[in-house]
């Protein structure tokens, strides 16, 4: 915050920048701070809360599937863990930000809708820059370093916080600029203002985060979270998670998630830019078709990388505990145990009914179990579904 906030002043009275220019320097720390917050949110301890997760509405949950994990995952040693649950609400805050973020560099700029002239940046930028860069660097360390990960969820992260300030520095900041120039404030004063306001900012976020924060989140931003916890002593059986059924049930989720949801409209996109750049660069008279393939492709095959991961996390890793008084699924990659069910309150036992499961092999079978309370769990992917159905079906209803 004062390296910034030093080279700014120099900035002002050595080399001489102007306001606009400080809102551009302002306009890329935005953006990485936007982007260390998300890295932050990603270690966050807490549970987020339900007040943020989208319900009742057309807008699809990204990633929902990471949402319900347990546990976390640790990277490195010297790392806290990353939180698979956090992931779906660090995609919900980053795509806005992402969206608006380059567009409100092009209204600095003046490249689109001259809300500002056109400038050209001085040689002298990248001392900002740098500044900006080891200052977002250092508040992350420290972030670390006082374990602040421990009293932190994912819904409370500084990523929304940025983005209402890239909005201020795009669309309000610029016009109070130019009033102010208007009533006669020279180069020199309107400069030290722009940096005496960030300074202010900074030390409220300092002194007051709770307000900043009451400022952006009109709810709750820490969730609940049920503890699960495994019976005492030694399973009477156990199941383990085969990953190529893992594997195969990714990618066909991942195709057919990309043609029949939501995600149809960017899989058309990279069809169109595919059409044509195809059209462009290929002189046959088939490279729109190609080119249209490719892009389809691509598409495609990064939503599919994506249920890759999603299901490396969330079921590669699960086995199945099957207790003389309750079933459990443990995933050994968090290190934590998922859900746990009364056998004393299944109701009904159903082996694999997925459409590919007759002309896939055994090891891409699953079982549901379902509860008195209405509450429903699969188990898979293993070879073994007959007798983890037997075991749960004669001894449950017993």
């Amino acid at each position: 915050m004062a390296l910034v906030a030093a080279v700014l002043v120099a900035g002002v009275l050595r080399f001489e920048w102007d306001p606009q220019l400080l809102l551009f320097v302002y306009w890329v720390e935005a953006g990485i701070a936007a982007g260390r917050g998300v890295l932050q949110s990603l270690f966050a301890e807490l549970p987020p809360s339900e007040a943020y997760r989208p319900c009742g509405t057309r807008m699809p949950f990204p990633l929902a599937a990471l949402a319900d994990v347990r546990g976390g995952v640790r990277l490195a040693s010297w790392l806290p863990p990353v939180y698979p649950r956090n992931v779906p609400y660090v995609v919900l805050a980053v795509i806005p930000i992402a969206a608006f973020w380059p567009l409100a560099g092009l209204l600095l700029t003046g490249a689109v809708a001259p809300v500002v002239t056109t400038f050209a940046p001085p040689q002298t930028l990248w001392l900002a820059v740098l500044a900006v860069v080891v200052g977002q660097a250092v508040r992350f360390v420290d972030w670390l370093r006082t374990e602040t990960y421990e009293s932190t969820a994912a819904t409370g992260g500084s990523t929304r916080r940025y983005l209402v300030l890239v909005v201020v520095l795009a669309v309000v900041a610029p016009l109070a600029l130019e009033g102010a120039a208007a009533t006669g404030v020279g180069r020199l004063g309107l400069g030290l203002a722009v940096v005496a306001v960030r300074v202010a900012y900074d030390l409220v976020e300092l002194r007051h985060p709770g307000w900043v924060e009451s400022a952006v989140f009109s709810d709750e931003t820490v969730g609940g979270e049920r503890s699960v916890e495994a019976p005492d002593g030694e399973p009477v059986a156990s199941f383990e998670s085969d990953r190529r059924g893992t594997l195969v049930a990714s990618v066909i989720g991942g195709v057919l998630v990309s043609v029949l949801g939501v995600m149809l409209f960017p899989v058309l996109v990279g069809g169109l830019v595919g059409l044509l750049v195809g059209g462009g660069v290929l002189t046959t008279p088939s490279g729109p078709v190609v080119g249209a393939a490719v892009g389809v492709a691509v598409v495609v095959g990064v939503r599919v990388l994506v249920e890759l991961v999603v299901g490396w996390v969330v079921s590669a890793h699960v086995v199945y505990h099957v207790y003389p008084d309750a079933v459990v699924a443990h995933n050994e990659l968090t290190g934590a145990t998922q859900w746990s069910v009364r056998r004393a309150e299944i109701t009904e036992v159903t082996p694999s009914s997925d459409l590919f499961a007759g002309v896939l092999p055994e090891w891409y079978d699953t079982v549901k179990i379902t509860t008195a309370g209405g509450e429903s769990h699969t188990l898979g992917y293993f070879g073994d579904v007959e007798s983890a159905a037997r075991l749960l079906d004669g001894e449950g209803a017993g």
